[in-house]
């Protein structure tokens, strides 16, 4: 965690373009029964394995599809967005479906219990080197990851990851969002550097 403020002289968060031509990624969890949308966008590393930063996060309630999408249209005129990822599963389906009327190229997400073994196993990774930077003041970050758990799916026949149900993690829609992002990068990305992070989920 750092003070954006203080540390990255290349962002402007008050402009109208606050990263200027730089490319970022989004990643979204869409709001399907009444919890909340959340909504990040990373600048990614300048070389393979360095840093994320998160420039924006947001959590979006009772909002309907469209209004959602026409959120995340609004941040492709403010950043060069280079990548979208959005969990397409179920009603999650809708958001995708209206954002790629007007950004084709954006990745849905079909989640399945190896799915999101892969994102956990990188977002895990990406921590553990300390390659994911935020403000320090967003403890919402933090604690939407560490609301994550291991669990076994219904059948019992294979683990998958979900989140604690409690108000602070508002279901960890922060988190998935972010890891919606990480999946652009390969897992190898980062092989070869120490640990430096102390947040875990489990």
């Amino acid at each position: 965690m750092v003070d954006v403020m203080e540390t990255w002289e290349d962002f402007a968060p008050f402009a109208d373009h606050p990263f200027g031509s730089r490319p970022v990624w989004i990643g979204y969890d869409p709001s399907h029964t009444g919890d909340s949308a959340g909504c990040v966008v990373l600048a990614p590393p300048v070389v393979s394995g360095g840093k994320f930063r998160m420039l924006e996060r947001h959590q979006w309630k009772g909002m309907d599809f469209a209004a959602q999408a026409e959120g995340i249209r609004r941040l492709t005129e403010k950043y060069n967005v280079e990548y979208i990822g959005i969990d397409a599963t179920g009603l999650g389906l809708g958001v995708f479906q209206l954002v790629r009327s007007f950004y084709p190229a954006a990745r849905g997400i079909r989640y399945t219990p190896e799915m999101k073994t892969a994102m956990v196993l990188k977002a895990k990774d990406t921590i553990r080197r300390g390659c994911l930077e935020y403000d320090a003041g967003a403890t919402d970050v933090t604690q939407s990851f560490m609301s994550i758990r291991k669990t076994m799916t219904s059948s019992g026949r294979s683990a998958t990851y979900e989140a604690s149900r409690t108000e602070e993690a508002s279901h960890a829609d922060i988190a998935w969002a972010t890891m919606h992002a990480l999946l652009n990068e390969p897992l190898s990305a980062g092989s070869g550097m120490q640990p430096k992070s102390i947040l875990e989920f489990n």
